[in-house]
């Protein structure tokens, strides 16, 4: 069969953290840059998965170390964003 097995997507996730105020005041102040970059404002929560996606996709050590371990849920990232901001980790 040409068509390989369809995989189920994993289901998100709601992560609670807590920021320290200057963590969390520098999480403001990106939002405020990328509405200076992008010209739409954005809640800085709806940042956090994609600073955390971009930051696993960016890690090579990670990847490489993934791809090793047999991880057979890897699909190009460890940490997809749904459409509505929300983490979805892949086991």
């Amino acid at each position: 069969m040409k068509l390989a097995r369809i995989s189920k997507p994993l289901r998100s996730v709601q992560v609670r953290v807590s920021l320290g105020g200057d963590l969390n005041a520098e999480l403001e102040r990106y939002a405020s840059y990328y509405e200076h970059i992008h010209g739409e404002s954005v809640d800085s929560k709806a940042l956090i998965p994609e600073i955390l996606h971009a930051f696993l996709e960016a890690d090579r050590e990670f990847q490489t170390w993934s791809r090793s371990s047999g991880s057979s849920s890897h699909s190009g990232g460890a940490v997809g964003a749904s459409s509505n901001g929300a983490a979805k980790p892949q086991a």
